[in-house]
């Protein structure tokens, strides 16, 4: 993307705030993102590795669990976030010093609340809910479990499968409390951001969440090696987690850009004013939480073998998820910048960002998610080997399922825009629809299949709710013009998706990857050989297409001015 558009508003002009360029700055933080986006993939595939390797498929399934109630912090939010972010970005690019003021009074105000009732919400689930689950040793999975031992002539299993439970239950309670002190920091990270991101200072926080995704995984690694117990390295990765996203950020918004934390001066109408954007944001949020966030729940509750079950879903929802997460990462920044160039009236810089940044969005996902389809099987088998019982490949079929419900990140970027120039209402609307249609079915199917049946209700709903209908409305609403995005946004990656699918299907002929080998390693050089040729192959299709060619002239053109 190019940097020449200058994009200073009039209000902004001969202010004290100087604004650099949007595009520029968006840029600088992509950098960070795209390198952030391999290391978190190689650290995430290998964390899972570890843990499962470390504590067993059945504390790796209790520690999922207990992680899985993350979902309040989703679900108390409100969509606050966006709404601040699109507030504080406004009210800076026009230099109302006041505005911001009172935009972050109501940011801070609320999320103090909001950690408020974060905190009762997870007491109510350690003392409350956690006793029925099917961890609770009275429970009917554990009685069975424990009766199956010792019918089976091994009294001492059964007593082991009761002890066992009474581990994991007790790690899930500890992991929540975890959750209850470090509620408040969430709010006030937000907080930073949208201030960090409104003064345009886009690459900030992705330098440090680099940092934090390095360190988070060294502690682990580290951890394990020397044996330390597994809940003083969730604590290591949480304090380093919550120092470097906190402190650095503070000093800047602070001591730099000179605007301090309050809590006073907040409106009634201040509050308003955020409603209209946060309330659909909120329902959005609500969806991702009753698409798939409150999966791990279902399984913990419903579930014969909850925690078995909740680590196999863990390994096939994992490439899904950091698929799906990249994507997002990648898109976050949209919504704040496209609010901040319609604020200065920049119609060219919304119109690359709406063309050109969708299609490097899809340039950077597709060819991950078509290799990890194709080659699901020997994936899993050489990540995760037999650790979750048998060979992982067997699960293949799951991680497949699971990664169509991907197909919507194509809309990443057009729905951050509609969101950015205030237009949410049917995205919102249609994504609740799906996820309380979801939830229900998801339920009844974990009853009747088990795992399969939490990600067959995600992607039942999910190709109506998060692809069709919002497709539909962002064409309307951003005005895209059908032969513009089909040429100049996705040309260049179907081209490149095409050259990907038929050289692997053509390499898989040749030289088909062995099904199984006394050895996993003999499987990893045919493994990476059809992953390099099928990149090679979709970088060469991609490069065929006319935008495709410009995309490297213009990254070429920047590493040599650099």
């Amino acid at each position: 993307m190019s940097t020449a558009v200058a994009t200073t508003s009039p209000a902004a002009r001969g202010s004290g705030r100087a604004l650099p360029p949007v595009l520029g700055r968006l840029l600088s933080a992509s950098f960070w993102l795209a390198l952030r986006v391999p290391l978190q993939a190689i650290f995430a595939l290998w964390t899972t590795r570890l843990i499962v390797g470390a504590i067993g498929p059945g504390m790796s399934g209790a520690y999922k669990f207990a992680w899985g109630f993350g979902f309040f912090q989703m679900l108390f939010e409100f969509g606050i976030s966006s709404a601040l972010q699109r507030q504080i970005s406004d009210s800076w690019t026009r230099d109302d010093r006041d505005g911001v003021n009172r935009a972050v009074a109501c940011g801070l105000n609320f999320y103090a609340a909001m950690a408020l009732v974060q905190v009762a919400a997870l007491l109510a689930v350690i003392y409350g809910a956690l006793p029925y689950s099917q961890f609770a040793v009275g429970s009917a999975a554990v009685t069975a479990r424990a009766l199956g031992e010792g019918l089976l002539g091994d009294p001492l299993h059964g007593l082991g499968a009761v002890a066992s439970s009474l581990r994991e239950y007790d790690f899930i309670a500890k992991l929540l409390w975890l959750q209850i002190l470090t509620a408040p920091c969430y709010g006030l990270s937000v907080v930073v951001a949208s201030v960090l991101q409104a003064a345009r200072r886009y690459d900030f926080i992705p330098r440090l969440e680099v940092a934090i995704t390095i360190l988070r995984f060294l502690i682990l690694l580290g951890g394990v090696v020397a044996g330390i117990d597994f809940y003083w390295i969730v604590i290591g990765q949480i304090a380093v987690q919550v120092g470097l996203s906190l402190v650095p950020g503070l000093w800047v918004m602070v001591r730099e850009l000179g605007q301090p934390l309050r809590f006073r001066g907040a409106r009634l109408e201040d509050y308003k004013a955020l409603g209209h954007i946060s309330f659909y944001m909120a329902l959005i949020q609500i969806s991702v939480v009753l698409g798939d966030k409150i999966d791990t729940t279902i399984l913990g509750f419903m579930h014969p073998n909850p925690g078995q079950a909740t680590a196999i879903y863990d390994v096939v929802s994992k490439p899904f998820l950091q698929l799906r997460q990249t994507g997002w990462m990648l898109a976050y920044m949209v919504m704040p910048a496209v609010a901040s160039l319609a604020a200065a009236r920049d119609l060219r810089g919304l119109e690359r960002v709406k063309y050109d940044g969708t299609r490097l969005h899809v340039a950077v996902l597709l060819p991950v998610g078509l290799l990890a389809w194709i080659y699901a099987a020997p994936f899993l088998s050489l990540w995760m080997g037999a650790r979750l019982g048998q060979d992982a490949g067997n699960y293949a079929g799951l991680m497949r399922l699971f990664l169509t419900a991907a197909l919507p990140l194509v809309l990443s970027v057009p729905v951050q825009m509609a969101i950015g120039i205030n237009r949410i209402k049917v995205i919102a609307l249609a994504a609740i629809g799906g996820a309380l249609i979801n939830l229900p079915i998801s339920c009844y199917l974990t009853a009747r299949i088990g795992v399969a049946g939490v990600i067959w209700g995600t992607v039942l709903t999910t190709f109506f709710s998060n692809l069709v209908l919002p497709g539909l409305y962002v064409f309307r609403v951003l005005e895209l013009d059908p032969r513009t995005t089909l040429t100049r946004t996705l040309g260049a990656p179907l081209a490149g998706g095409l050259a990907l699918v038929a050289a692997t299907w053509l390499l898989g002929y040749a030289l088909p990857i062995a099904e199984s080998a006394a050895d996993l390693r003999a499987r990893t050089a045919p493994l990476l050989l059809h992953l390099t040729i099928g990149t090679a192959a979709y970088a060469a299709g991609y490069l065929a297409a006319p935008y495709g060619r410009r995309d490297l002239a213009e990254m070429l053109g920047k590493l040599r001015r650099s």
